[in-house]
């Protein structure tokens, strides 16, 4: 089940970039794709909460991790926001290799405040995120000269 998962994130993140891209070319306001995004996702989540456990279960949620789950939101609602305005201007690859490279954020907040376990596999991922952003400035640089 861990890599059907595995497949349908990767495959909505990159209908995702595919989606922002058709709807820049149609002239859409970022604000209403931005909206319907979140809207979507925030039902979606919902639902699938819902189903895998039940109502109580919901509502007992603790409020430092409601906090951190909106601040978290509401970073993802901005960067989004800032992607669909930067992709008019500049190349979609290294625009969407940055937004997922942000994900870095909620994985090093992971690690020091919920203390999650360092397995090789994460430290391997990590370690592939770090390279990416050096191969992304020496990119840059390149493209500047």
């Amino acid at each position: 089940m861990g890599y059907l998962h595995l497949l349908l994130a990767v495959t909505s993140l990159g209908m995702l970039g595919v989606l922002h891209k058709v709807a820049d070319h149609r002239g859409c306001r970022p604000q209403a794709i931005n909206l319907l995004l979140f809207l979507c996702a925030s039902l979606l989540l919902g639902l699938a909460a819902s189903i895998r456990s039940s109502p109580g279960t919901l509502l007992a949620v603790p409020g430092r991790v409601l906090a951190i789950g909106a601040l978290c939101g509401m970073c993802a609602g901005l960067a989004i926001l800032n992607f669909q305005h930067a992709v008019r201007f500049g190349k979609i690859s290294t625009s969407w290799l940055l937004i997922n490279l942000s994900m870095a954020v909620p994985t090093a907040l992971s690690i020091f405040i919920y203390r999650e376990q360092v397995t090789p596999k994460r430290a391997l991922s990590m370690t592939l995120t770090v390279a990416a952003l050096v191969l992304l400035w020496i990119d840059r640089r390149q493209e500047e000269r």
